[in-house]
């Protein structure tokens, strides 16, 4: 007699969530799968829009990436899980763009503003041209780099080596003495001169002295915004990192590190212009940024400490908008101290705007390189840990000896 069918048996109870390893080193569940991308353009109109929103925030809302790029993540990282870390990669992906975008502008001018003034030699000529062909093959880079922007690990290391190169390339430019580019019109002019029985006043020494500190105040107002720039760049690539990893210390103490230099460097920048004009703008503008890096230093020391998402946040939201805002009254004050410096140099608009472009893109470049070199160097050092009982014991010696001296 045939045995009446069996139902099939129950199946298993759902084990504990999976885990996979994404790509900065930590671990998250996996997501569903991506919907299928939309008919999406890196350079459309939408989503250069898009970049805008995105770019001068230090973070994107998960919600915030697009289907398109959680598709593009799933075919080309696979490995990033984790949907924090998707957003970070869609907001480089932003900030790229738009540091690209800036950059065409910036090109344009300083290849004006190389071709501004007196004519000069050859030589000195080429070294002039140099930043603007530096920034012409950066900007050339990073529109290049958009399509890579899925593939972290190989782009960051790509993008700082052109970063590092287009840093020094201004540096290079005024290594030449453009004091010495005019020495054969005086000369000819002063000879000239007593051909015709006049005696010129003016020695060549003079004229050496009175060029030199021309183009030494050209480099200050070349190079300011690029130094200007660079420590905002670590301090927000240190917010950015301390959202995007709340557990980990190093964000914290590289704020604390990096406030006082940026007021430093501010406070050297601006004697050149204080000391010519005597405005009183640069002095409150001065105090108000030095004000405002003890701030941001001092809440610095507040993320030195491991911290969850919610508590990262809500310390980082307040002091940011409290420390914008005096960067910004700050910022005022310098700005129309300078006015009255540049008017009195006659110095032409495509300067101006040739710096205030090159501030703000620069600030937005260095916290991007700055990001990639703070994560890259936490996981790092994370990987070079070695176990040693004796490294360890010295390390308990010292830190009891600095208990006792602290005590």
């Amino acid at each position: 007699m045939d045995e009446p069918p069996q139902d099939p048996p129950p199946p298993p109870p759902p084990g504990p969530p999976q885990t996979t390893l994404i790509g900065f080193g930590e671990t998250a569940s996996p997501l569903p799968a991506a919907p299928a991308p939309t008919a999406h353009q890196t350079l459309s109109s939408r989503f250069l829009a898009i970049s805008m929103r995105r770019a001068y925030r230090l973070q994107i809302h998960v919600h915030e990436v697009l289907p398109s790029e959680r598709a593009e993540l799933e075919s080309q990282a696979s490995h990033i899980r984790d949907p924090d870390q998707q957003a970070f990669l869609a907001w480089r992906r932003s900030v790229l763009l738009m540091v690209a975008m800036m950059f065409v502008p910036l090109t344009i001018f300083r290849f004006v503003e190389s071709f501004d003034g007196p004519p000069l030699p050859a030589v000195a000529r080429a070294f002039t041209l140099l930043p603007a062909i530096a920034e012409l093959a950066f900007c050339i880079v990073m529109f290049d780099q958009l399509r890579n922007w899925t593939k972290w690990r190989r782009q960051r290391r790509f993008l700082f080596i052109a970063w590092a190169l287009y840093f020094v390339a201004p540096f290079l430019v005024y290594a030449y003495p453009f004091r010495s580019a005019f020495d054969n019109s005086v000369y000819g002019a002063i000879a000239a001169a007593q051909i015709g029985g006049v005696k010129l006043d003016a020695t060549a020494k003079t004229v050496h002295l009175v060029v030199g500190l021309a183009f030494g105040v050209q480099a200050l107002l070349a190079l300011g915004p690029k130094v200007i720039s660079l420590m905002p760049g670590v301090i927000r690539a240190s917010i950015v990192t301390k959202l995007l990893f709340p557990g980990t210390t190093a964000p914290g103490w590289l704020m604390m590190l990096a406030a006082p230099f940026y007021a430093l460097f501010a406070y050297i920048i601006v004697l050149l212009p204080y000391q010519m004009t005597g405005s009183w703008h640069f002095v409150v503008g001065n105090v108000g940024l030095l004000g405002a890096q003890i701030f941001i230093g001092l809440n610095g020391r507040k993320l030195t400490v491991p911290l969850s998402e919610a508590e990262s946040h809500q310390r980082i939201h307040k002091a940011w908008l409290m420390y914008i805002g005096m960067i910004v009254v700050s910022a005022g004050f310098m700005f129309y101290g300078l006015y009255d410096f540049i008017s009195q140099l006659h110095f032409g608009i495509v300067r101006i705007v040739t710096g205030v472009l090159a501030t703000v893109s620069n600030v937005l470049l260095d916290t991007l390189v700055g990001t990639d070199a703070i994560v890259s160097a936490m996981s790092h050092f994370k990987k070079t840990q070695e176990v040693d009982p004796a490294r360890e014991q010295l390390k308990r010696d010292a830190e009891a000896k600095l208990d006792v001296f602290c005590a």
